[in-house]
């Protein structure tokens, strides 16, 4: 989302409302989000014997004026209110103010903060000349009502000087208080400096949501709150300013950008075979060089998944090397529980004559290309049937903590060799040996580290993960209990992993559900596999087989068609800490 650019007005209009409507439909034109007034009355502000009294007091607009003013600025666009006591914040939400802020005079006014709270609107707080003691009662008072404040940093000094701007105290705002609040800047340099335009744009490095800006008709006049003011007809240079910076800082939240990428693509080496080698020779580091490659795009293989490996082929001089010329090391590892709040001992429910899970195992050995099967469950006793029926079936079985998959699954590979790892739930009971080995051929090709199937039905699809990103995974995760959804721990953290989808032929791409959670669903996949079975095919249909199927019988898949599927949880949390790679 981008900055917001808040036109200060404040005091700029000189009294006159004219000047203050003329103002702030300049800024609009300018390009401004939005505009701030300052709605204030003298003897709220401050005691008579004030010395500022009379200043205020000629400065201020009455209730009327901005009952005017308010309303046919509005029509321009936002219109937010610093509110300087009760009657100020009466005023401004009388008229139709989108936000008020609160000054740094009252942030520890807790009765006009509980008011302000109350109202419900956008709010903002002054963190200028704030203690953090004092913020966090402040805040505390927007967090019981479930409200985000915006906390501004900056004060005003008339003007303020570059070297008391403090930016770095933004990264402690942010660090502190962004899981309650939003963090802007409210600049207050001296308008004529450079440092005007230079300052805002470096606060947008911290990952500010908001710009307040001061602006102001003539700075030349030296009217009231020029100090800090730049003059309005340079604000839209200002805020393209701000925005070229913006897209300079990008995304926190990936490192490449589309062109980085294609970068990256066109530049990176790959190895190739140094001479003409012939299948089986065991490549060592020496039969290699690397160098750029036309029209390839990716990364290199890594050196260790290449030497002390046999060729599978002869390969000619320069021939790019991928991991489909050399052995790799293929492990499946179904993940099943017993506990099923839509379906109790789905694992264990008889179709075509055997266990569902049985009905999987047998799927998997199969498919020549796995190299070993290891059965991930919980160490629960309710889950002790599954690991004896994994033994019925001449399958290793791993147990291990009930809410961390990925731990299972790790725990399943640390007295082996895995180079890639299929990932099977134990839903998806229909896996096809063909686009098994489809989806290896085109994980190594591609020198991916997560491969999917998603074009297919689910129930029918299995994942390729590459050993050492579940590692990594493992060593950087935040959060162990979501990785039941593990997937996502990969495509939101997409930039950083080599991601492919292996090809799915048109007729099997299909939105069909035949994944086993519930009731509906068994009994569309009972049907499936009784007619399989009656055909002769229990354990050897393909996918031809699947289409075939229920395009001959669409109204079966009517049983299911109404099953909503489960959505993630809200709390998963899938940040990667990259710190903990180069750890012990």
């Amino acid at each position: 989302m981008p900055v917001e650019i808040i036109a200060e007005i404040a005091n700029a209009h000189q009294g006159d409302p004219r000047t203050a409507a003329a103002l702030a439909e300049r800024a609009f034109a300018a390009g401004a989000d939005a505009v701030k007034f300052q709605i204030y009355y003298a003897d709220e502000l401050l005691v008579e014997r004030h010395p500022r009294f009379a200043h205020f007091s000629d400065q201020a607009f009455d209730a009327e004026t901005w009952a005017e003013l308010i309303p046919a600025v509005t029509e321009k666009g936002p219109v937010y209110c610093d509110v300087f006591g009760p009657r100020a914040l009466a005023t401004a939400l009388a008229h139709g103010t989108a936000g008020v802020k609160v000054h740094s005079s009252d942030t520890g006014n807790m009765t006009l903060l509980h008011q302000v709270a109350d109202t419900g609107c956008r709010a903002f707080l002054s963190a200028g000349g704030t203690t953090a003691r004092e913020l966090h009662r402040a805040i505390d008072v927007f967090a019981e009502r479930g409200f985000r404040p915006v906390l501004l940093h900056g004060f005003q000094s008339y003007p303020t000087q570059v070297e008391a701007s403090n930016l770095a105290r933004l990264a402690w705002l942010g660090e502190t208080f962004g899981n309650v609040a939003d963090i802007g800047y409210a600049d207050h340099v001296a308008g004529d400096d450079p440092f005007a335009h230079i300052l805002p744009a470096m606060a947008l490095g911290y990952g500010i949501r908001v710009i307040e800006k001061h602006v102001t008709c003539d700075r030349s006049a030296q009217g009231v709150d020029y100090y800090s003011s730049i003059d309005v007809e340079t604000l839209s240079t200002f805020i393209e300013t701000m925005r070229q910076a913006e897209s300079a800082i990008g995304d926190v939240s990936g490192h490449f950008v589309s062109s980085e990428r294609t970068y990256r693509d066109s530049i990176k080496k790959h190895f190739v075979a140094a001479s003409d080698l012939p299948a089986g020779h065991v490549l060592e580091a020496k039969d290699m060089d690397m160098k750029r490659v036309p029209d390839v795009t990716g990364d290199a293989v890594a050196l260790e998944m290449l030497t002390g490996r046999a060729l599978l082929r002869d390969v000619p001089i320069e021939h790019r090397l991928t991991r489909t010329d050399v052995a790799c090391r293929v492990w499946a590892l179904p993940v099943a529980r017993s506990a099923s709040s839509r379906l109790p001992g789905k694992a264990l429910l008889d179709v075509a004559g055997m266990p569902a899970l049985g009905h999987m195992f047998e799927r998997l050995k199969r498919i020549e290309m796995i190299d070993r099967i290891v059965f991930c469950t919980t160490d629960l006793d309710e889950d002790d049937v599954l690991a004896d029926l994994a033994q019925q079936y001449f399958i290793p079985c791993y147990r291990g903590p009930v809410d961390d998959v990925l731990a299972r699954m790790l725990g399943a590979m640390t007295d082996g060799d895995a180079d890639v790892v299929l990932r099977v739930t134990g839903d998806d009971i229909l896996i096809d040996r063909d686009y098994v080995a489809r989806a290896v051929e085109h994980h190594l090709q591609t020198n991916a580290e997560y491969t999917d199937l998603k074009a297919l039905p689910s129930g029918t699809e299995v994942e390729v993960f590459d050993a050492d990103l579940l590692r990594d995974i493992g060593r950087m995760r935040s959060d162990g209990d979501g990785t039941e959804y593990l997937t996502n721990y990969v495509t939101e953290n997409s930039d950083q992993f080599r991601i492919a989808q292996a090809p799915v032929d048109p007729r099997h791409a299909r939105d069909w559900r035949l994944t086993l959670d519930t009731s509906e669903d068994y009994a569309v996949i009972c049907k499936l596999l009784e007619a399989m079975r009656a055909g002769g095919k229990a354990l050897e249909y393909d996918m031809d087989d699947i289409v075939e199927f229920f395009e001959a019988h669409p109204e079966i898949l009517e049983i299911n068609a109404g099953v909503r599927q489960r959505q993630k949880p809200i709390c998963v949390e899938t940040r990667l800490d990259w710190d903990r790679l180069t750890g012990p």
